[in-house]
């Protein structure tokens, strides 16, 4: 009962924020329900349960990312790939280390451990971001297709930096070795690995219109 409560919060904290975006413009949407959100934690009667980070990913970030991959512009993206992709790795990396050193600079007391932890969570942006921005500022369509492909691969960047972040501001320890190695199997591993899913998925469905076993219910 409590999950459900909790449901009930966000959704209607979802609403409330698309409400009071319209009297503040200038206060990016997702900044409202992050206030919001926080606000709420702290009411008495706000239900006390703790998501698992795994679960977590699966209903709210795969789910994103699948948006972002079905509405950007295929063609677009492969002629800027290559500018996406240094932006994703490249960019989400330097804005993890800058803001660890920053953070830790200012505030020692906050190990450097933990303050790239901070800066991975807060490098990578996502195509409603894009949407914002473009939104203020007058982008070209090439500026547009950069940022956005950019949002659909830099989460791979930044879940690997969090992780080893959070690992070693735990363990004490941290080997550039092996975090080289989990970023390669998560960002072109989990890349290929997307592929063949995709084209089996493709496949079984054609398969089935061909027969036509393919209903709405089975779609």
């Amino acid at each position: 009962m409590d999950a459900f409560t909790l449901i009930l919060y966000v959704v209607g904290a979802v609403v409330l924020s698309s409400f009071l975006s319209r009297f503040i413009p200038r206060i990016s949407t997702p900044l409202v329900q992050i206030a919001l959100g926080a606000l709420m934690a702290q009411l008495p009667f706000f239900p006390n349960i703790t998501l698992d980070p795994d679960l977590f990913m699966v209903l709210f970030i795969a789910p994103l990312l699948y948006l972002e991959a079905h509405e950007i512009d295929k063609s677009a993206l492969l002629k800027t790939l290559n500018l996406s992709l240094s932006l994703a790795i490249g960019l989400a990396l330097m804005t993890m280390v800058t803001i660890g050193f920053v953070l830790h600079t200012m505030w020692p007391v906050i190990p450097l451990a933990a303050a790239f932890a901070l800066g991975a969570a807060l490098g990578p942006t996502d195509a409603v971001a894009v949407s914002s921005i473009s939104s203020e500022a007058s982008l070209t369509n090439r500026q547009r297709s950069v940022l956005e492909g950019e949002s659909l691969f830099n989460d791979a960047s930044g879940v690997v930096g969090f992780q080893f972040s959070i690992l070693a501001a735990v363990t004490g320890s941290f080997s550039l070795a092996h975090a080289t190695g989990e970023f390669l199997i998560s960002f072109i591993g989990g890349t290929f690995f997307g592929l063949l899913l995709g084209v089996l998925a493709n496949w079984l469905f054609e398969t089935l219109r061909s027969v036509g076993w393919e209903t709405t219910t089975t779609r």
